[in-house]
């Protein structure tokens, strides 16, 4: 019998993600990586901007559940206020990224 692995697999939501041109330019101004956009809308908390975006925040919880799943590390402590803002419409489009500053 033969098993096909789901070592490929990517959910959905977290398929070709395309930062605009806006969010590329404010993730090397703020320090984003792009690479963390994915870490971002897998387990930033989700909310509504008010603007016709949603927005998905890194919080002490999604932390959290971050460092469950791939081990704790200063990249990752970087990203605490982190958030991105994707369009409602298609939240593949990722219009721009951030951070809140308490």
């Amino acid at each position: 019998m033969h098993h096909d692995s789901n070592a490929q697999y990517v959910p959905s939501r977290r398929q070709k993600i395309e930062l605009s041109r806006h969010a590329a330019k404010r993730s090397q101004q703020r320090a984003i990586p792009s690479e963390a956009v994915p870490l971002l809308l897998a387990y930033g908390e989700r909310s509504h901007d008010g603007r016709g975006g949603v927005r998905y925040m890194m919080t002490h919880t999604s932390l959290a559940a971050v460092a469950r799943a791939v081990g704790h590390s200063q990249r990752l402590d970087a990203l605490a206020g982190a958030y991105a803002v994707v369009s409602a419409d298609d939240e593949r489009a990722v219009i721009t990224v951030g951070h809140r500053f308490s």
